[in-house]
Formats: structure tokens, sequence, C-alpha cells
């Protein structure tokens, strides 16, 4: 899951979208797993708030930007700040799960 987030977060980059931060919510911020290679497949630190209802708040302050053309204010507690490690083994992994992709793409035709 980790990787496949990884190449939705170079595509944007492909397309020249600035991405300066990655917030990680829901059940994958309840997974110590998750928590602690996502910063290093990402190459970015990434931060988990406190627990809410935030794709229920997104949709809310989305239409209210768009019912009043300015965009709310936005508030939330950080629970944990995450940080790159320069894990090595993650790097790797990220770069046969790449190997392996196109691997896979290429047998698919």
């Amino acid at each position: 899951m980790a990787s496949s987030l990884a190449d939705c977060l170079d595509i944007l980059r492909e397309a020249h979208v600035a991405v300066d931060r990655v917030l990680l919510i829901g059940g994958g911020a309840r997974s110590e797993a998750l928590c602690e290679v996502l910063p290093d497949t990402l190459g970015m630190p990434v931060t988990v708030p406190e627990a809410g209802e935030y794709v229920a708040l997104g949709a809310a302050r989305q239409a209210a930007w768009a019912a009043t053309e300015e965009l709310p204010e936005w508030s939330r507690s950080v629970s944990r700040e995450l940080f790159p490690a320069g894990d090595v083994g993650v790097q790797e992994f990220r770069r046969r799960y790449a190997l392996a992709r196109q691997e896979t793409q290429a047998q698919l035709g």
C-alpha cells in the first residue's frame, strides 16, 4: 500500500503538482507498520493529525468554498510528525516494487 501511495505521489509530481505535505488519517494512521515505513517510502515527512472526521470535514469545507468562493479555515491538532529515517531497506523494497510493477505491466501488454 505504501508503494502504491508513493507511485501516486510520483504521478502528481510528474504532472508538476507541488506536494508540500502528506496527512495520514483513518485506519492508516492507526497502523504502526504504515507509520513506520511511509515517510521513507514517500521520501518526505508525514503528519498524523488527532483522530477526527477529516473526510466529512474536507467535503464540507470544499462545499463551503464552492458556495462562498472563500476557503474556510480548517484547524486540526497534530498527533505525530513522522520523518524519513533514510531506511535503505524501504528504499530497496520500493525499487523492487517498481521492477515488479513494470514486469506485470509488460506481461499484461
